[in-house]
This record gives structure tokens, sequence and C-alpha cells, in this order.
């Protein structure tokens, strides 16, 4: 994965469900790993020889105490999706994405960093016509979308001044194993499941699913591909789907379900029609993604089940 004998990475928000997986592949490779991160990771959730620190990354007192050592590379998974109201919420929001990457690369020490991966999010694109690529104009409308892309351009213009070598991952919906059950896949295997009736919206919404696998895949190539810096990666399937159509996937793998479709409102600030251009992540790092969806719900579903003891 990278020239380096034994790596440095940190991983902001280590014990979620991305930064654990990306945890999990680093340390079997041998890496040093440090996890800083809101909570601590339950004992058996541990992984041996990982460093783990439970830190606000929004308090600069406490990340200088803790983070401020040398890393050949940082993942940063910090914050958590949150699409609150933007009068309410919009100082906590901006202080957990936008503010505690500012701290962050304030203290971090420069020079053995090859590396920043910002991990960002579709949201970014706001209501941008589909397929959205990387060349696509940023509309946040959300002060979620807004945090992750005014954290995109501080980092680019910190690359610009003083050759920072950032990356940023941009994701779109990642689902499978160990996601919690607050997410969109989860939710609909487990109304499925348990075969009794669940609100959801008419479902004509078009999403782009992309398995935990393929996503850990990108993103680390991402970390360690020299020509990364300074870019901005689509990280998708790159195939549109409806979101009913997803549900009745899941209703025919698993032979239950009673989904009540036009029960629930779409967000305003929701974009119809949210699906990943991936042609320069396949051109610049030969990446694409390898798991097919019903594959994924699969694996998805089995995991839930063995879980859940059904």
């Amino acid at each position: 994965m990278a020239s380096l004998k034994k790596p440095s990475l940190l991983v902001l928000g280590g014990t979620g469900f991305i930064g654990k997986n990306i945890i999990k592949k680093a340390a079997a490779k041998g890496w040093q790993v440090t996890s800083a991160s809101l909570s601590s990771p339950e004992k058996k959730n541990r992984i041996k020889r990982v460093k783990y620190y439970k830190i606000d990354l929004k308090n600069l007192v406490s990340v200088k105490k803790k983070l401020n050592k040398s890393y050949n590379y940082v993942i940063n998974l910090s914050g958590y999706i949150n699409h609150s109201n933007f009068k309410r919420d919009y100082n906590k929001i901006m202080s957990e994405h936008f503010l505690a990457v500012k701290n962050l690369i304030s203290i971090i020490p420069r020079k053995n960093l090859k590396k920043f991966v910002q991990i960002g999010s579709s949201a970014e694109y706001g209501f941008a016509k589909a397929p959205q690529s990387e060349k696509t104009r940023l509309s946040p409308t959300t002060t979620y979308s807004l945090a992750k892309t005014k954290t995109t351009n501080f980092l680019r213009g910190i690359h610009r001044k003083e050759k920072f070598p950032f990356a940023v991952a941009r994701l779109f919906l990642t689902y499978g194993p160990g996601q919690k059950k607050n997410r969109f896949m989860p939710q609909i295997i487990e109304g499925c499941l348990s075969n009794k009736k669940f609100p959801t919206t008419s479902g004509e919404q078009i999403r782009d699913f992309c398995y935990i696998d393929d996503t850990i895949k990108a993103i680390l190539l991402i970390l360690v591909k020299k020509k990364a810096v300074g870019e901005v990666f689509n990280v998708a399937s790159g195939v549109p789907i409806k979101i009913k159509n997803v549900i009745n996937l899941v209703k025919k793998i698993t032979g239950k379900g009673k989904p009540e479709f036009n029960r629930r409102k779409i967000r305003k600030d929701e974009n119809e029609v949210l699906y990943a251009d991936i042609k320069k992540i396949k051109k610049m790092l030969n990446w694409k993604p390898r798991t097919k969806l019903l594959n994924g719900i699969k694996k998805t579903i089995k995991s839930l089940k063995k879980n859940d003891k059904r």
C-alpha cells in the first residue's frame, strides 16, 4: 500500500462505520494506527496495536495535548451526517466539520506528512444535474453540505499557498455490514426482516450505492498515490438506481417486507437525482467498484441476521 516500512496513520472518526474498516485494513498491513474520535470503541471492537484517543476535535487544547505528533497519513472522517435546521444548528455543525479540520491542521507537524485525506460528501453538489462529476460546481443546500464545501475549499487554499498535501474522497452512499441501524440500507433491511409495515417516501429518488469494501479500497488508494495530491475524487458505483427499486430488491431477497410508499415527504433540500461520474478515479487511480448491489445487499442482510440472531 505504501513504500514506507511502517507508515503511521491517524484516522479521525476511527470508531465510525468507515473509520473502523479503514483501521482494520491498515492494522492488518502492519501500519502504526491511531484513532481519534468523540467516543471510545467497545472492548470487543478494539483492534490490537491500535492507539485510541477519545477527543473533541473542536477543543484546540485537547488537540494540542493528544495529537501534536508526526504522522505520515491522516484520514478525516470526523463529524456526523447532520441535515438539521440551518438556523438552530449552524454553529454546531460548522464547528464539528470545518473548525475541527482547521484546529487539526494548525497542530499536526507537516514535515513527514505525505497525505491528508478529507472525506467529503455528495451533498456538496446540492441540486447540480446528474451525473455529478468533480468538475461540477458545488452548490450546498444545507449547513452540513456547506461545512463540507468550506472544508474542501480551505484545503484547496492551503494547498495552493503552502503545498499542503491534501486530497478529497467525495463519497456517495456507502453501505455494508456493521453500519448503524439509523442509516438507509440497515433501516430498509430491518424493516423488511420484521415483516411489518414501515413508511417510506415515493422512492422515486435516484441514488448511487457503493459497498464498504470498495469504498475502503478507494480511500486507501487516494491516501498513498502521489498523483492524488491536490485532487478531488468521487467514490461511488456510478450506477444510478431508484430508491423504490432498492427497497423492492431487499424485499425480494428477504422474501418479506411491507413498505408503505408515499407516507413520507422528500426533504426540500434533497436533490432527487444524485449519482456519480467516476471516470476520474478510474483513469487516474485505476479503481473501480467490484461489488454488485445485489451481492452487497445479500452480504449486509446476512450480517444483520447474524447479529440479530434472527
